[in-house]
């Protein structure tokens, strides 16, 4: 149904990045649809061996310059199980812990230019969270209690919602020293 030609993703500098995302209507229009399914597309395909995708385990709306409070996540194991599918319609944080986590590697994200400076570091994300959402796949509201690595994906689709990227989170003055309270994953 999709093409690669289809998916164009919006990266700094550019302004709508940084603007809060729109709650959507539910039940989902025939646009809102085409959205998520494309979403699916992109993100599922940049996991297959021979795409022409950049790697990615979640997307957000906005990226694709559309500020609607939707993201999209598939995460695998190694033997290609998967761990969590869902694309998430306007999500409410609703609860988190104070432990926090950091990937050893730092984040990386499809709408920060690779080759940008200021991006390598830690960025501390909460443990465990619970948001509520719409679930695509379930078409009801429900909670999505989880934790690890799971959770730090979340936090960072859900931090594109509000205008916010993980260069925000990084201490620019020593990227890599760890914050109190805060784990390496």
């Amino acid at each position: 149904m999709f093409k690669y030609e289809d998916v164009t993703l919006v990266q700094l500098p550019k302004p709508i990045l940084r603007q809060k995302s729109a709650p959507v209507p539910i039940p989902l229009t025939e646009e809102d649809d085409l959205l998520i399914q494309k979403m699916i597309f992109h993100v599922d395909d940049s996991q297959k061996p021979d795409t022409k995708f950049r790697p990615a385990v979640g997307v957000a709306a906005i990226q694709y310059g559309i500020p609607k409070q939707i993201f999209y996540i598939l995460i695998t194991n190694d033997k290609n199980e998967v761990i969590f599918r869902d694309a998430v319609v306007n999500p409410k944080m609703l609860a988190h812990s104070d432990i926090k986590l950091a990937l050893e590697e730092g984040e990386g994200c499809l709408s920060v230019n690779e080759n940008d400076p200021n991006q390598e570091g830690y960025v501390p994300r909460y443990a465990r969270v619970v948001l509520e959402g719409y679930s695509y796949f379930e078409k009801k509201v429900k909670k999505y209690d989880v934790s690890g690595y799971t959770a730090i994906v979340f936090q960072h689709e859900y931090d594109h919602l509000q205008g916010n990227l993980f260069i925000d989170h990084i201490n620019q003055k020593d990227p890599w020293k760890l914050p109190k309270n805060t784990k390496v994953l």
